[in-house]
């Protein structure tokens, strides 16, 4: 009888026990949102791998964000492709991704004239917009921040400049796929801006394979857009003249406030 009894207390305190362990997580899956990251994808479209991509991320129901090049879009281009890759272009719009500006023809904006640079800025636009009715929110200059001088983010106003969090995988050299994952999925975190290209099969292979192991972890992938929108409102507001590299939970320290 006694034996019974020790045995019915010892698993109240283990019920005890497990209930405290558990209690933090079920408050955070009810009131906190989920981790988001956002995969991003430089100078595309790609008439094959892109829409390989695509295919992957309708498969996991994950959104992504392609900064493209413009003369890939301008039938006026030498570039192979125009026709397919205004269609994946369609695609994307159609299917809620977000498409950012990374120039014409993938120039360094800091290093050429400001009328240059406006060109590259708004005849992609201008192509982006005439494909899918929208005009972009976000532009990424090729290079990165190193090469944005504060004339060239006021004269993309009020384009957002997007660059990428603290981490390369520098696919646009490196093939080995595991390696890239291997980057990807220790370094990330809640508010991560990821860069890729959409123009290698390694790198596709290396988002979608760092997509799975991260949606274990309870990521969400989203646009730039709904990441770096995540703390604004109630009178703050993303500022042109600034680059976002990332956009952590409740961080206004790169936000400006309304009217100001």
């Amino acid at each position: 009888m006694r034996k019974v009894y020790l045995l019915e207390i010892i698993f109240v305190i283990w019920l005890i026990i497990l209930v405290l362990l558990l209690v933090p997580f079920a408050v955070k899956a009810e009131d906190g949102e989920p981790p988001m990251i956002a995969f991003t994808f430089d100078d595309g479209p790609n008439a094959v791998q892109t829409s390989r991509l695509l295919d992957g991320l309708q498969e996991r129901g994950a959104k992504a964000t392609f900064f493209v090049v413009g003369e890939k879009l301008d039938y006026a281009s030498d570039k192979p492709n125009v026709a397919e890759n205004r269609a994946l272009l369609e695609r994307m719009a159609r299917e809620g991704h977000e498409i950012g500006n990374h120039t014409y023809s993938h120039c360094w904006l800091s290093k050429i004239s400001r009328e240059k640079a406006a060109f590259e800025l708004s005849k992609t636009n201008e192509l982006i917009r005439e494909i899918t009715g929208s005009t972009p929110k976000y532009m990424r200059p090729p290079g990165g921040s190193a090469l944005t001088a504060p004339w060239v983010r006021e004269l993309a106003s009020p384009m957002i400049t997007v660059c990428w969090g603290y981490y390369d995988t520098r696919d646009w050299e490196c093939r080995n796929v595991d390696k890239m994952v291997q980057t990807i999925v220790e370094n990330t975190f809640d508010g991560d801006i990821i860069l890729l290209h959409d123009n290698y099969e390694t790198s596709v292979d290396t988002a979608l394979r760092a997509m799975d192991l991260l949606a274990g972890q309870g990521y969400r992938f989203v646009t730039v857009d709904e990441l770096l929108n995540r703390n604004t409102g109630d009178g703050w507001e993303l500022d042109p003249m600034r680059i976002y590299c990332t956009m952590k939970p409740d961080d206004k320290s790169r936000l400006k406030q309304t009217g100001i």
